[in-house]
């Protein structure tokens, strides 16, 4: 078995396909997993079912070969609950069906533009993610359509690739509901997350449907998910109108408040001074955050805030935080 040096100590299982190699089996009991870009010299392209899942795909009657990733390590026994992240290779074209199945602790997925199939579970109780990086242009098709179609809870979408942009598509839920004896069943969809997932035309994100899209958590009254989209929009404004940007700042002055508490007992001290630096907030608002940060304890988040007591806003602007 050949033995590659990489960042992490892997057993892969591959074949050889048209334009590459496929990953078919990936073992590993490593939390943050990058996957490699080719192997002895050959860009990997696939990414195959149940590659990093729970459960061993049935690989039987495929022509394979293994490879053995190591930064050191023991040889890995599999184990998909270590996982809690995922940096994808760089010409990855697909990511099979049920990639991800029951890796319950993954948060983040790294991925390239060059992936244009993301298959059907891929993303399968994987209830703890919530970071997607595409390196991508925003402005280009990419797979995220179809990832979003994966994935029902928050997630936070950074565009890595060309210019930047950071947007927070809200969670949403589902059911079936059993309408008659005959069993017939109606689809019904709670949450504006479902909304958000269909801003795309082409494969491509459409910014000013998302924009839009905020009228809806508004009419929900969804106000502290609200404040969190609009607070990601104006941190990255891609693509952001002059009217959307009046929206975002109207939902923050309204709305806006809340957040500060939120980032204040959290300690997010550059979040609060960005948010300070709109000027939207008011004394009020400021006030009652420093009281969440005593009562946290959190003393870097209260300097800040103690600063800009009897101020609207606050001069300065974080360049990464989270909300």
């Amino acid at each position: 078995m050949p033995v590659i040096q990489g960042e992490n100590d892997l057993l892969l299982t591959c074949a050889r396909v048209s334009g590459g190699i496929a990953i078919l089996r990936c073992e590993t009991r490593d939390d943050a997993v990058t996957l490699p870009d080719a192997i002895d010299g050959v860009p990997v392209v696939q990414l195959g079912p149940y590659a990093l899942s729970e459960r061993t795909p049935d690989l039987s009657g495929r022509e394979t070969f293994s490879v053995r990733v190591s930064c050191g390590g023991p040889a890995p026994t599999h184990d998909a609950n270590a996982i809690r992240s995922v940096t994808l290779p760089a010409a990855l074209q697909s990511v099979g069906s049920y990639a991800f199945y029951n890796c319950r602790r993954l948060e983040t997925i790294t991925l390239p533009q060059s992936v244009t199939d993301f298959g059907g579970g891929a993303l399968m109780n994987c209830r703890a993610l919530r970071t997607i990086i595409l390196h991508a242009d925003p402005g280009a098709p990419t797979c995220l359509q179809k990832l979003l179609g994966e994935h029902a809870g928050e997630l936070d979408v950074q565009f890595a690739g060309g210019a930047p942009a950071r947007l927070l598509f809200p969670a949403y839920t589902e059911e079936l509901e059993d309408l008659s004896p005959a069993h017939i069943f109606q689809r019904r969809i709670h949450g504006a997350g479902y909304g958000y997932r269909q801003c795309f035309d082409a494969g491509v994100l459409s910014f000013r449907q998302y924009d839009l899209a905020l009228s809806g958590l508004l009419e929900r009254h969804d106000f502290a998910v609200a404040a969190r989209v609009a607070a990601r929009r104006l941190a990255v404004p891609y693509a952001l109108s002059d009217a959307a940007r009046d929206a975002y700042l109207d939902c923050l002055r309204a709305h806006g408040g809340a957040l500060l508490r939120a980032c204040a007992a959290a300690g997010e001290s550059a979040a609060i001074s960005f948010l300070l630096s709109l000027g939207v907030l008011t004394a009020a608002d400021v006030d009652a955050a420093c009281d969440a940060a005593r009562e946290k304890e959190q003393t870097s988040a209260l300097s800040v805030l103690l600063a800009a007591t009897g101020k609207t806003a606050a001069k300065g602007r974080a360049k990464t935080f989270d909300l």
